[in-house]
């Protein structure tokens, strides 16, 4: 179980840096530190993260606000950094724009591919809450594989509401069809 798969509207509590990587993880998710916050608190450089444990990472990031993380994340040709070329100006805009202005409430994975050719997949389900209204999406994310490790590329984002059945049910190949273009 990743960190997404437990994020639900608890408080993102800061985890001890001299918290050994084998013992239980202080933000209370019952995992080990080195699965859990550990992910986040270093930077990518210095771990490995396979895809499924990047987008809870991220998803981490997001709830606790740290944006150099979220912008280290992204493959450098991703769309996101043909708009944000620039990590400063992306971290300015994330402070003024993003930074209390939403609330994760939960991040699900739901599957993922087996990487083929430094390519991977995974669909996970976001419910969260931006300038005060609730959205639950799907989201289909692209990412590469880099020197550096996995890296996320793109995404392919549904309103749950498209969608009809339980979310365990839903394909990557629902959200392809019904996504409108690609997101970032």
């Amino acid at each position: 179980m990743t960190f997404c798969e437990t994020l639900t509207d608890r408080n993102n509590e800061s985890c001890d840096m001299k918290t050994g990587r084998n013992e239980p993880c202080p933000c209370g998710s019952g995992l080990k530190y080195k699965k859990c916050c550990l992910l986040v608190s270093a930077s990518l450089a210095e771990i490995e993260l396979l895809p499924v444990q990047l987008v809870a990472a991220r998803a981490r990031a997001f709830a606790d606000g740290d944006f150099a993380f979220i912008y280290d994340s992204y493959h450098c040709n991703s769309p996101f950094r043909r708009h944000f070329p620039a990590r400063d100006e992306y971290l300015n805009y994330a402070r003024n724009d993003l930074q209390g202005r939403y609330r994760i409430h939960s991040c699900r994975i739901l599957c993922d591919d087996a990487p083929v050719a430094g390519e991977a997949r995974v669909l996970f389900f976001l419910d969260l809450e931006y300038g005060g209204e609730r959205h639950q999406t799907l989201e289909l994310s692209r990412f590469l594989q880099t020197a550096g490790g996995w890296r996320y590329h793109s995404g392919h984002k549904v309103n749950r509401e498209q969608l009809s059945g339980p979310l365990e049910e839903i394909t990557m190949a629902e959200v392809e069809e019904r996504a409108e273009g690609i997101c970032f």
